[in-house]
């Protein structure tokens, strides 16, 4: 009795494995629970094939950045989780991303989204539902912003571009863009030019 329980037990961890390993050599889908690895190891992707891949995922505030795998397991997190994960894989997979965070009229109210360049466009965790789960936009943080302010159906106060490091579990301010300040002075604007 106690050989047939293992047998079966082994059987089981055989096919978990398998489908681990027939997951990570295919493309994923949204309905695949899949790690940080598996991302990171996927063939290449679109941000439009990246922002499908969350479309069951729901939204759970965190004061602090989940780590990837803690983000990935549960299948919920926060614009931050999921901004700075599409950063750090886009970014692995050729693109070039920027992560943008919109403070809006509020008490404490604020949105990060990963603008990708070469494709002039945002992922944003709340259109993880949507069908425009990418939005278009100039690649300005005031742009972005706009833009961003614009789905809240709200005004915006201030924009900042930061960098974001799993190793270091640390955001990293670049510049901060501030609505009432001359668009000239942006400083995305002047280290564009």
């Amino acid at each position: 009795m106690k050989r047939g329980r293992r047998e079966r037990r082994a059987s089981a961890l055989l096919v978990v494995g398998l489908s681990l390993l027939c997951i990570s050599a295919r493309a994923l889908k949204p309905s695949d629970h899949f790690t940080l690895q598996d991302l990171e190891t996927a063939p290449p992707m679109t941000p439009g094939q990246f922002a499908e891949l969350f479309e069951r995922f729901f939204y759970e505030f965190s004061p602090r950045v989940l780590a990837p795998e803690v983000f990935l397991f549960q299948r919920a997190g926060d614009c931050d989780d999921y901004a700075i994960l599409c950063a750090h894989i886009l970014g692995q997979k050729g693109s070039e991303t920027r992560l943008i965070h919109v403070q809006l009229v509020g008490e404490n109210v604020g949105h990060a989204v990963c603008y990708v360049t070469d494709k002039l466009v945002y992922l944003d965790y709340n259109n993880r539902n949507s069908a425009r789960k990418l939005v278009k936009s100039r690649p300005t943080a005031r742009d972005v912003a706009t833009s961003v302010a614009a789905s809240f159906e709200r005004n915006w106060t201030s924009a900042t571009e930061f960098t974001y490091s799993y190793a270091e579990n640390r955001k990293r301010i670049r510049w901060v863009i501030v609505m009432t300040d001359p668009p000239e002075r942006d400083a995305d604007r002047r280290s564009a030019q």
